[in-house]
């Protein structure tokens, strides 16, 4: 009987068709085959958990590198510098003062200005604001930009000249409603000031 039951056994491996028979022998080295198989597949799922583990890392080191989130969110990680909260802070815009509006006055200058010619003018305009009450005055130079169209003016001297394009400046301020008036007057006889327009910026309602 132990000679059948090697032979069985031994058969059971080379054909599938003995597989389905019922003989004791088969049955019980059954269990041997399955639990062989279990465990194999079970080291090659930690296997691949394993590489996929680390492959997650590195992707997510890929992502948030150069980020606020570098370097992971674990337990023993320091918590984020402040100084990127503090940037934040300090360009939060002001509270606009009681009695005050805030404005834009966009001005093209020539754009042949050089540019301590163009920092004269600059300063020349905040002190205006501020003469009038302004407060809060920020310039921005976007540089020389086409114009959408040519725009012709003429100066103190009689002299007319085309222009195709200027230097863009930005001024951002609050101010009383009442001086904008000489603001623009006084914008509109600078010979250095091809163009300008002022507007009071209204907030959103969310």
């Amino acid at each position: 009987m132990a000679t059948s039951s090697l032979s069985l056994s031994s058969t059971s491996f080379s054909s599938p068709k003995l597989l389905s028979t019922s003989s004791s022998s088969l049955v019980s080295f059954t269990p041997q085959v399955f639990f062989h198989n279990k465990s194999c597949n079970f080291n090659r799922v930690e296997i691949l958990r394993r590489t996929h583990e680390s492959l997650s890392v590195k992707a997510l080191t890929l992502d948030f590198s150069g980020s606020f989130f570098e370097g992971g969110v674990g337990e023993d990680d320091e918590p984020p510098s402040s100084g990127g909260i503090l940037a934040t802070e300090e360009k939060e815009e002001p509270q606009c003062p009681p009695g005050l509006r805030q404005y834009e006055t966009m001005a093209v200058l020539r754009p042949d200005m050089n540019e301590d010619e163009r920092l004269t003018l600059t300063q020349k305009y905040e002190e205006l604001i501020v003469a009038g009450g302004g407060m809060y005055v920020e310039v921005f130079n976007r540089g020389v930009i086409p114009l959408a169209y040519s725009i012709k003016k003429k100066n103190k001297a009689g002299e007319t000249n085309t222009y195709l394009d200027g230097i863009y400046l930005l001024f951002t301020y609050f101010t009383k409603p009442e001086s904008i008036t000489a603001l623009e007057a006084r914008l509109i006889r600078d010979d250095d000031v091809i163009r300008s327009s002022s507007f009071k910026i209204r907030k959103r309602k969310y």
